[in-house]
């Protein structure tokens, strides 16, 4: 599985609008934050043009309110301090509200999403959008939008101040402006492209390391560690590559204006001090547009790098909305049917189906369970037996056809609804990093502890889950890995006994294990299948002998449906897959 290449967004704009969109849900902390800056950042606008009428004060011999003038600049300080750190907490508070929502519709958008799309995407990328985008946007949201916003209120103030002083010197002053964000415009664009290279590129290493980690015993098997250091260091590589590009690019931008800031502060002193000379202005005036020219210095500069956090948040942002903006596969219709429970009873009338990037899986498929019957599906690998029980919960679309449940095609009921009535035990079982209580009331969360430990001991768990160091309060390694495979196995089937299930979906349950542990799983499996509609796909033949129904599938067309001994008696195609399998054993 590869994920798309990166995309450089198009339209930084746009895509940072949206993203203020979900700041502005706490518009009212974000207008106090606001606010409460504009305030502290007016009086620190005002503090060089109390310096300078300091400094014309003394020129004048007129130093007698000198202590007043120091200890008003040190309260204007202090208060303007106080002030700024009070919009930096309402800004952060906005932040994490904003990242919260954002997090949320991500695993919502995850969870709507088909099999179709997880199984064509790399997990490890779409982890990167959901953890290392979001934070990129989140360093945005909590600190570099505070000083983006911050800076342009400061100019914004300073200027409206140095036009009311002296209208020569603000365009001084002002020169150093357009020249840096010419700066900023010019190396921005290539800071974008890095930026997103980079995201990219992680979302491909991750991917690539959580596959190799799991497939560790293979990869150690076929003596592939060399192989695979190589390619993590090519991939390695060009994140480096993209890293450095945007780093030095995003340093750079720094001395380049500050640059400008010593040549516009050179200006000044020349300007100013003929000014000066001339009587046109105080010595106070041209000092304080010199302390004007500094803080004038600080927004840009602060712009200039919230502008590089921009671009990359734009990029990570980009990503997580184009996860967001994916449209489910599989969705109710506007009249689907909600309901609680199923007799389970399933029609397949005339199903094809093929998957979006193959070709026709199934082809003209039809056959009926009835309630409590027991279905068993053999046939070579390729058959379309797992497609088969996927189909059962709507996990992909049909092409023709109608499947049915309880005579209502499964189409018109509500996809939630559908799921919950059927239980499935795969070949892998899945466990969560959980207790073994939690990993029980996975499907049913409702289920009382004693419920749960009822349906250990109708699946022969319970003994073992009582040896465990803290029973049933044991928590699990990841995939329940301190477990046998039979013991995870057990649990599973526990999990789905707790679910109380209409329709049950039994994955080739016991291809993975010894023959004795696959007499246990049997006879879990056959309590849990009692008064219920089941669907079993088989490894060994032997294991479904005593089905209702067998099904024997061969390229997606069934070619013979049946009891065993009717099948058998046949001798066609499923005579011939018990033959194989006998002789084989």
């Amino acid at each position: 599985m590869t994920a798309p290449g990166p995309r450089v967004p198009s339209n930084i704009g746009a895509t940072l609008r949206r993203l203020f969109g979900y700041l502005l849900i706490r518009r009212v902390v974000v207008a106090g934050a606001v606010l409460l800056l504009l305030a502290g950042l007016l009086l620190q606008s005002i503090q060089p043009l109390l310096f300078g009428n300091a400094v014309d004060d003394v020129f004048e011999g007129q130093t007698d309110g000198l202590g007043s003038q120091a200890l008003l600049i040190l309260v204007l300080a202090l208060v303007t301090f106080v002030l700024r750190w009070a919009a930096a907490n309402l800004i952060a508070i906005a932040a994490q509200t904003a990242m919260r929502r954002l997090r949320q519709e991500l695993f919502e958008k995850l969870q709507t999403l088909s099999l179709g799309f997880h199984e064509s995407r790399s997990s490890g990328d779409l982890m990167s959008r959901v953890t290392s985008d979001t934070e990129v946007i989140n360093t945005f949201l909590s600190s570099s939008l505070f000083g983006l916003v911050s800076a342009m209120i400061q100019m914004v103030a300073i200027t409206v101040i140095m036009f009311s002083l002296d209208v020569v010197l603000a365009i001084v002053v002002l020169l150093i402006a357009p020249l840096s964000l010419l700066v900023m415009s010019r190396i921005g664009k290539q800071v974008a492209r890095n930026f997103t290279i980079l995201q990219g590129a992680v979302g491909s290493i991750n991917g690539y390391l959580e596959e190799r980690v799991t497939g560790q015993k293979t990869l150690q098997a076929y003596g592939q560690q060399g192989a695979t250091l190589e390619e993590l260091r090519e991939r390695s590589l060009v994140a480096r590559d993209a890293d450095q590009k945007a780093s030095f690019l995003g340093w750079m931008v720094m001395p380049t204006v500050r640059l400008v800031g010593n040549a516009d502060v050179a200006a000044i002193a020349l300007i100013g001090g003929i000014m000066a000379s001339n009587g046109r202005v105080g010595v106070g005036t041209v000092v304080a547009f010199l302390g004007f020219s500094q803080q004038f210095a600080m927004p840009v500069g602060a712009i200039s790098r919230s502008i590089n956090s921009a671009i990359q948040s734009a990029a990570g942002a980009n990503r997580v909305f184009e996860l967001l903006d994916e449209q489910p596969a599989i969705t109710d219709g506007e009249a689907a049917r909600p309901f609680s429970r199923a007799e389970g009873d399933v029609v397949f009338d005339n199903v094809d189906f093929s998957y979006d990037t193959g070709g026709q899986i199934l082809f003209d498929n039809s056959f009926h369970a009835r309630p409590g019957q027991m279905i068993g599906m053999v046939g070579p690998t390729g058959a379309g037996k797992s497609t088969i029980i996927n189909l059962i919960g709507r996990f992909y679309e049909i092409d023709d056809g109608e499947i049915r449940l309880d005579g209502e095609p499964i189409v018109e009921l509500k996809l939630d609804d559908l799921r919950l009535r059927a239980a499935v035990v795969l070949q892998t079982p899945f466990l969560f990093s959980e207790t073994v209580m939690y990993n029980l009331k996975y499907g049913r969360s409702d289920a009382s502890d004693e419920e749960c430990i009822e349906a250990a001991k109708d699946a022969n768990a319970h003994r073992f889950i009582e040896r465990l160091p803290d029973g049933y309060d044991t928590v699990l390694s990841e995939g329940g890995s301190n477990l046998s495979q039979g013991q995870r196995q057990l649990l599973t089937i526990a999990r789905a006994i707790v679910a109380r299930p209409d329709v049950l979906i039994l994955d080739e349950a016991t291809s993975s294990v010894d023959t004795r542990t696959e007499r246990a799983i049997q006879l879990a499996m056959n309590r849990l299948m009692e008064g219920r509609t089941s669907f079993v796909i088989a490894h060994r033949l032997s294991t479904i002998r005593h089905a209702d129904l067998i099904i024997a599938l061969d390229g997606g067309v069934i070619r013979e449906i049946g009891p065993h001994e009717e099948l058998l008696a046949n001798r066609g195609f499923y005579h011939d897959l018990f033959m194989q399998q006998f002789a084989r054993t």
